[in-house]
């Protein structure tokens, strides 16, 4: 109860735009004082682990891999019911929608840890990547901090990030851009963080085939499982090696399995 009040408390002094597809400007503040009616984490967890994107082809693979290392999962989504029907597994499904922050405040009351590979549904519109990649990275964090969350991992993508200037890159309404600026949110808000930064993504189970991380400025079209990313995630709650680092993965066939941990310290933070 002691983190669902403070996370309340704080988000009601926080004054966070309300995001809407006109870009309304700041007009409300958190409620305060409200339960948020979502469970404790059980005495025997690791701890509540909020994961955001949970529906899609690496998130699933992420939520899986997490629930069986012994932590609880709390799926973030716009729609409970159709979560629950698409998705098998013992996890706390609750509704939000990052582009409000006030929808964010209740699923984020006693969580430990933060994963988000939330993705634009839609190049131009109300889920465009201005909206969902960039504005709505930047709700999120500020809920985070509010929070105190342990330590917050980003999947961001191989091809954005700062290596190269992505505001001269115009393609599917300049979504590297905006993902690009969404990371600079997580890098400067304080909040112990990891970027992994995949290229192709199979969805297929991970720990089949060895793989290796590598700066962005190094990759070159390559692919990795959405299983192997789940494991690296997994890894990066808790590893202090990883808190910091930005890195592309790449599968590499003849690579020992369990190479990737040593890589860590090579990685840039950006």
């Amino acid at each position: 109860m002691k983190r669902r009040t403070m996370v309340q408390g704080v988000a009601a002094a926080l004054l966070l735009p309300l995001l809407v597809p006109a870009l309304s400007p700041l007009h409300q503040a958190f409620a305060a004082g409200t339960e948020s009616g979502t469970e404790s984490s059980p005495a025997n967890s690791k701890g509540r682990v909020l994961i955001l994107g949970a529906t899609g082809r690496i998130g699933r693979f992420i939520a899986e891999t997490i629930y069986e290392a012994g932590y609880q999962v709390r799926g973030v989504t716009r729609n409970v019911a159709r979560a629950k029907s698409r998705i098998s597994g013992d996890y706390e499904w609750v509704q939000a929608d990052v582009r409000d922050p006030r929808t964010l405040v209740g699923p984020m009351s006693d969580v430990d840890y933060v994963v988000s590979s939330i993705r634009s549904s839609e190049w131009v519109g109300a889920y465009s990547p201005e909206m969902v990649d960039y504005h709505g990275m930047r709700n999120l964090v500020e809920v985070a901090k509010a929070a105190q969350v342990k330590h917050f991992v980003l999947i961001s993508t191989a091809t954005s990030g700062p290596q190269v200037d992505q505001s001269k890159n115009p393609a599917k309404n300049y979504v590297r851009h905006f993902k690009t600026k969404g990371e600079a949110v997580v890098r400067e808000s304080g909040l112990s963080h990891t970027i992994i930064a995949p290229g192709r993504v199979p969805e297929e189970p991970g720990g089949k085939t060895g793989f290796i991380l590598l700066a962005r400025k190094d990759y070159y079209v390559s692919q990795i499982t959405a299983g192997d990313i789940a494991l690296v995630t997994l890894d990066a709650l808790t590893n202090p090696a990883a808190r910091g680092k930005a890195f592309a993965m790449r599968n590499e066939p003849g690579v020992p399995l369990g190479a990737w941990r040593d890589q860590y310290a090579d990685m840039p933070d950006k």
